[in-house]
C-alpha cells in the first residue's frame, strides 16, 4: 500500500523513537473541528501515531489560528489527553479551506457542536472534496445518522456512519459505531476493527436511534435517581450513597457524575432522549451551576472542605457523612442481595431505582441493539458499570427483578417475561458460551471479536503448570505463555520459583512473559517482605532476593528468547521482569516504574543493573527518575525514561499484546537471536557519584527532601554508579551491592514505618 511511517516521539537521547505500531492501513485522519472534543480525539490518533490533521473555521489572518488554540490547549488539560507533550507537534492545524488536505485524508471525523444543521451544512462543505476511497464519520452522542447523511451524495453516503467516541477519548473505552441506512456493511466492519486493534476501544455496533445505548440508558437511569430523591426527599450524599458502588457503579454514583459531565450537557442529552429534565438540574443549570466546569453544581469545593446543595433552597451546606448500611465492597450478587433485602428507606429507594432502570433497559432493548451482550458493554464501557443491566437482572434473578417492577406499579417488559421464560431462565448460560436474544427465547452463541483476547487465547490453551500466582500455556507451534495471577500479581517466592520452573523446560522456541487480571505485576509481595523484617530473619529476605535475582537473570538467559507483554501496573519487581526480557510488547496506559524508593530501598532484583546496562556512565537522569520512585503515565514516556527500548512496540489495544510479542520473540529467533552473555558493565564512577550525592544534600538543605529520602537516595546512587569504582563492573557485583543496599535500608525504622504506612494506607510516606 506505500504506507508511510510518521516519526515517532523522542526516545531517549533524543533519537527518533518508534512509532506505535499499526493494526489497518489507515494513515491519514481529519479531524473537523478543534473544540475540547475534536483537539482530544486528534490526540488519540496523534497517541496512535498516525498523521493528523485538525481543522476548524478560518480566522482573518490566520486561517488555522483556531485549530492551533485547540492543540495547545491539549497540554493544559488535566487527564492529559497526549501520552507526551511533544506529539502536539504531529498534530496539524489547518481551516476546512484546506481542500488539499481533505483530498488526502483516509479517514475524516466530523466533531463539531452537536447541532444538526451545523453539521449538516459542514458536510455539505467538506464531502466533494473527499477522495473515492476515504470513510467519514460523526461524532455526534445522539443525532439521527439518518439526518445528517442526507448531507452526502449517495456515493458518500455508503462510506458515512456514526463513531461515538465517549469523553474523554483516550480515557474512556466506549466507541459507538453507528451505521446508516446505506453505509457499506464492509465500512461498519473495518472501522470498528480499526477503533478496536489500532485505538485500543471496545466498541459497540448500535441502531440509529436517539443518543444510540450508552446515553440513552445511562442518562435515564441519571434522571430516575433524581426525580425520585427530589420525590421521596433524600439528600445529595444520600441519593450518591446508594447509587455507586451498592449498586455496581463507580464512585462518582449519580449527583457526582452528573457534575463531571456538566448539567448543562445532560440536559440536552436528557432532551433528545425524550426523559424529563430532573427539576433540581434544570434550577442549577438555570443559575450557572454547571458542574465541575463551572466550580459548583450538586457539589463544590471550598477552602473548608467539600459541600453539597439542599435541593430545597439550593444553598451550599457542608457534606454529610451516610451510613446506608450496604456493602460497597466484595462480591456484586452479595451486594445486589443487600439491596433487595433492604426495608430501610435508602434500601428501598434503591431498589426501586435499580428496577425502574433494567425495566426501562428491557424495554428498549429491541430497539437499540442486535444483542443484549452489546447493551451490556455499552453500559460497562462507557458509565463505568460493573456488569450491565441483563447482568445485572442474572445476578439478581428475573423472577425478583419483575416482582419488583410490578411492586411499583409499572407494566412488566415482555423481554423480561421472555427471560422467565427461558431455560434456564437467565440471559446469559454459563461459561458464557451463549446468550438470550433481544427478542424470542431462542438463544445464540456470545458474540467474540474476530481476534481472541489474550484471557481468550489462554483460555483456551494447554495447561502445562498451573500453580498458585502462575500458570503455563502452551498456545501452539512452539509457542507458551507464562501468565503471572493473583492479587495485582505480585510475585512472592513460590511464584518465582515456578516463573524459573517454567522457563528452564526448554520445550517452546519463544515464550510470553504477561499478567492477568489487566496488570503485568506489582512486584514484590512486600507483606511477605515486612514479615521477615520483623521477625529481624535477615537470612530469609537475603534469601528472597537472591531468589528474586536469579528469577530475573534465568528470563534475560533463557535459552529462547523471552518477550513481556505488559499491560497495566509493571512496577518494582515486574518492571525489572520486563526490563530483564529479550524484548516487550506494551500497553499504551502502561503504569511502568521502579518505584523501590517510595518504600524506602532501592530496586534489588536486578533493577539497577538493568539501568546501568541501558544508561552506563549517563546514569544521572535515570536515577532522578528512580530516586523519585517515578511511575509512567503510559508507554511512550516508559520508553522516553528507558524502561522499554525504541524497538518495543506500543499498542492501544491492551487486550490482545501476547500474538505481537510471540510474533516478536520470532522476529528475533529468525534475525539470529542467541542468549546473550554476561559481561562487565561500565559505570558513572566516583565524579559522577559525587555530583549526586552533592545535589541530594543541596535538595535536603532547601527542604525538597527528608533526611532519609537522602539516605535511599544515596544508597541508589552508590550502586547506580558503581560503588564509584572507575572501572566496568561485572553483573555478579552491581546484584551484589544492591543487594547489599536494600538489606541495609530494611534494618531502618524510617524505611520500617515507609513499608507499613504502604500496606496499611496504600500511599507512600515521607519521613
Amino acid at each position: 500500500s506505500g504506507r508511510r511511517l510518521m516519526p515517532g516521539p523522542v526516545g531517549r537521547g533524543g533519537s527518533p523513537a518508534r512509532p506505535i505500531e499499526p493494526a489497518a492501513i489507515i494513515e491519514r485522519v481529519v479531524v473537523l473541528g478543534a473544540g475540547v472534543m475534536g483537539a482530544q480525539i486528534a490526540a488519540l490518533a496523534a497517541n496512535a501515531g498516525l498523521h493528523v490533521d485538525l481543522l476548524d473555521l478560518a480566522d482573518d489572518g490566520d486561517p488555522a489560528a483556531r485549530a492551533r488554540v485547540g492543540i495547545e490547549g491539549l497540554t493544559t488539560l488535566r487527564p492529559p489527553p497526549l501520552f507526551l507533550d511533544e506529539l502536539a507537534s504531529q498534530i496539524h492545524p489547518g481551516s476546512f479551506d484546506d481542500v488539499e488536505v481533505l483530498a488526502g485524508a483516509d479517514w475524516i471525523i466530523e466533531a463539531v457542536v452537536e447541532d444538526l444543521d451545523v453539521k449538516r451544512q459542514l458536510l455539505e462543505r467538506v464531502t466533494p472534496h473527499l477522495s473515492a476511497a476515504a470513510l467519514i464519520s460523526s461524532n455526534t452522542s445522539g443525532l439521527s445518522i439518518a439526518s445528517l447523511a442526507e448531507a452526502c451524495d449517495e456515493d458518500v453516503r455508503r462510506r458515512f456512519l456514526g463513531v461515538h467516541f465517549f469523553n474523554p477519548p483516550r480515557y474512556m473505552k466506549l466507541v459507538e459505531v453507528i451505521p446508516g441506512a446505506l453505509t457499506d456493511a464492509g465500512v461498519t466492519a473495518f472501522l470498528s476493527a480499526f477503533a478496536a486493534q489500532r485505538l485500543g476501544k471496545g466498541v459497540v455496533v448500535c441502531r440509529d436511534t436517539p443518543n444510540f445505548i450508552a446515553n440513552r440508558l445511562g442518562v435515564f437511569a441519571i434522571a430516575d435517581a433524581v426525580q425520585r430523591m427530589s420525590q421521596q426527599g433524600l439528600t445529595v450524599e444520600e441519593a450518591d450513597a446508594v447509587t455507586g458502588p451498592a449498586l455496581g457503579r463507580p464512585r462518582s454514583a449519580t449527583l457526582r457524575l452528573c457534575d463531571l459531565v456538566g448539567l448543562d450537557t445532560l440536559l440536552h442529552v436528557a432532551a433528545t432522549s425524550r426523559v424529563p429534565p430532573p427539576d433540581a438540574v434544570q434550577a442549577l443549570v438555570d443559575d450557572g451551576r454547571l458542574g465541575a466546569k463551572t466550580g459548583a453544581g450538586f457539589y463544590r469545593k471550598t477552602a473548608a472542605g467539600i459541600e453539597a446543595v439542599d435541593l430545597q433552597t439550593l444553598a451550599y451546606r457542608p457534606l454529610q457523612t451516610v451510613d446506608t448500611g450496604l456493602r460497597t465492597r466484595g462480591a456484586l450478587a452479595d451486594r445486589l442481595n443487600d439491596v433487595w433485602e433492604a426495608t430501610d428507606r435508602l434500601g428501598t429507594f434503591s431498589r426501586e431505582h435499580l428496577a425502574a432502570t433494567l425495566a426501562y433497559c428491557a424495554r428498549c432493548a429491541g430497539e437499540i441493539a442486535d444483542g443484549l451482550e452489546d447493551i451490556d458493554r455499552a453500559m460497562c464501557w462507557g458509565f463505568n458499570w460493573e456488569a450491565g443491566p441483563f447482568e445485572l437482572i442474572d445476578l439478581i434473578g428475573a423472577g425478583r427483578v419483575r416482582d419488583a417492577i410490578a411492586d411499583s406499579g409499572e407494566d412488566v417488559p415482555p423481554l423480561l417475561d421472555r427471560i422467565l421464560a427461558a431455560e434456564p431462565a437467565r440471559v446469559y448460560v454459563e461459561p458464557g458460551a451463549t446468550v438470550l436474544a433481544p427478542t424470542g427465547v431462542e438463544r445464540r452463541p456470545l458474540r467474540l471479536a474476530a481476534t481472541p483476547t489474550d484471557e481468550e487465547w489462554l483460555a483456551g490453551g494447554e495447561m502445562m503448570l498451573d500453580a498458585e500466582g502462575m500458570r503455563l500455556v502452551y498456545l501452539g507451534e512452539g509457542a507458551a505463555a507464562i501468565e503471572l495471577r493473583g492479587k495485582l500479581n505480585t510475585l512472592p517466592p513460590e511464584v518465582l520459583r515456578h516463573v524459573q520452573e517454567a522457563v528452564d523446560k526448554e520445550a517452546f522456541d519463544v515464550l510470553a512473559l504477561t499478567g492477568a487480571g489487566g496488570h503485568f505485576s506489582a512486584g514484590a509481595d512486600l507483606k511477605y517482605v515486612m514479615q521477615l523484617i520483623d521477625a529481624a530473619d535477615w537470612q530469609g529476605l537475603e534469601a528472597y532476593l537472591v531468589l528474586f535475582q536469579e528469577t530475573t537473570s534465568a528470563v534475560r538467559y533463557a535459552s529462547v528468547p523471552i518477550v513481556a507483554a505488559a499491560r497495566g501496573l509493571a512496577l518494582g519487581g515486574g518492571c525489572e521482569l520486563c526490563l530483564t526480557s529479550a524484548a516487550r510488547v506494551v500497553g499504551g496506559e502502561l503504569r511502568m516504574g521502579l518505584v523501590e524508593t517510595k518504600v524506602g530501598v532501592i530496586p534489588g532484583a536486578g533493577g539497577c543493573k538493568e539501568m546501568v546496562r541501558r544508561f552506563g556512565a549517563d546514569i544521572e537522569t535515570a536515577f532522578r527518575t528512580l530516586q523519585r520512585g517515578a511511575m509512567s503515565d503510559n508507554g511512550l514516556q516508559a520508553r522516553s525514561w528507558g524502561f522499554v527500548e525504541d524497538a518495543d512496540p506500543v499498542y492501544l489495544d491492551e487486550e490482545r499484546l501476547l500474538s505481537p510479542a510471540l510474533a516478536r520473540a520470532r522476529e528475533l529467533v529468525d534475525g539470529g537471536w542467541q542468549p546473550p552473555v554476561a559481561g562487565a558493565l561500565d559505570v558513572a564512577g566516583p565524579t559522577v557519584l559525587a555530583g549526586i550525592e552533592e545535589g541530594l544534600s543541596r535538595s535536603a538543605s532547601e527542604g525538597d527532601l527528608s533526611a532519609h529520602d537522602v539516605v535511599v537516595g544515596r544508597a541508589l546512587a552508590g550502586v547506580l554508579c558503581g560503588a564509584g569504582e572507575t572501572a566496568p563492573q561485572s553483573e555478579a557485583r552491581l546484584l551484589e551491592l544492591e543487594r547489599e543496599a536494600f538489606l541495609t535500608l530494611c534494618g531502618t525504622p524510617e524505611t520500617r514505618a515507609r513499608m507499613e504506612h504502604m500496606l496499611r494506607t496504600g500511599k507512600p510516606l515521607r519521613n
